[in-house]
């Protein structure tokens, strides 16, 4: 699934959203984008829609995360212009590198 979600991305990766940190937190990076209420409808009225967190380590030792809404029925980002976003960040927080372990992709229940 990983390699599906990866695809999907990269072909809309230059329409998504951007946002620029040092440290990326797991709960305020993460789950708070996961939480919005809309978000929330979303992943409830579908149950073929997974939340989905991505990331990616830089040969220059930053990282790239994108979080995103993903349908496993049509293998396609969900509403990506609104429900997926890139988080570049010179470093991930302790709880982050936690959660992901040695994952590049983690889905958020």
């Amino acid at each position: 699934m990983y390699e599906i979600i990866l695809t999907a991305l990269k072909a809309i990766w230059a329409f998504l959203k951007r946002i620029f940190v040092k440290i990326c937190s797991f709960v305020s990076n993460i789950v708070s984008f996961f939480k919005d209420k809309e978000r929330l409808h979303k992943l409830q009225e579908n149950r073929n829609r997974i939340a989905v967190s991505i990331k990616e380590k830089l040969a220059s030792g930053e990282y790239n995360g994108v979080n995103c809404l993903f349908d496993k029925s049509t293998d396609e980002v969900v509403d990506a212009q609104t429900d997926a976003e890139v988080v570049e960040a010179e470093e991930l927080d302790a709880e982050t590198m936690r959660n992901f372990g040695d994952k590049d992709m983690i889905v958020i229940r």
